[in-house]
């Protein structure tokens, strides 16, 4: 299977809301299920694996510049996941 033909198969997916984009800053697009509820992410500094995060702070509109309106907000942490973290105490 050629490459133009996955990339053709992802965009149909996406079009057809079977996937979603996921953009992280200074990565290139990844791909999940689409239909999850509101999440975040965890990105692995070591191995770049990214990891869903079934928690949101709420609210954020507190953080924004006085008379400014939030309409949306992503986040994504960084650190090391379980599996690297091991292996650096050890």
């Amino acid at each position: 299977m050629g490459v133009a033909t996955v990339y053709r198969n992802i965009k149909s997916m996406v079009e057809e809301a079977i996937l979603q984009e996921v953009r992280l800053p200074g990565e290139n697009p990844r791909f999940e299920i689409a239909g999850h509820k509101h999440h975040h992410h965890f990105q692995c500094t070591k191995c770049q694996r990214v990891f869903d995060v079934h928690a949101c702070p709420g609210n954020m509109s507190r953080l924004a510049p006085s008379g400014f309106t939030v309409e949306n907000h992503d986040l994504t942490l960084y650190g090391r996941c379980k599996d690297c973290a091991a292996m650096v105490a050890t």
